[in-house]
């Protein structure tokens, strides 16, 4: 499993993972942490969330679990503005 720079956006940071799977394609993982996490999430202790679909290309694969970092980082912080 191949990781990648992290995300750090609005008090989160998500770290993006890469693995070619059975078949050619390529699955994707975000771990996804809040805080005073940060340090812990820097180790890989997080327990990463598999990205929807698998893609064809490496790159493919990453740019979606960027994209899926930055959507759940924004559904976060959407459920903090509503119970603030």
């Amino acid at each position: 499993m191949f990781k990648y720079p992290l995300v750090e956006q609005d008090g989160y940071c998500a770290s993006v993972s890469a693995q070619r799977i059975p078949g050619g394609r390529w699955k994707s993982w975000v771990g996804l942490e809040r805080d005073s996490d940060f340090a812990r999430l820097k180790n890989g202790a997080t327990t990463p969330l598999p990205v929807p679909n698998s893609a064809p290309s490496e790159a493919t694969a990453i740019e979606a679990a960027y994209a899926y970092a930055r959507m759940l980082i924004s559904r976060e912080v959407a459920k903090i503005k509503v119970f603030s």
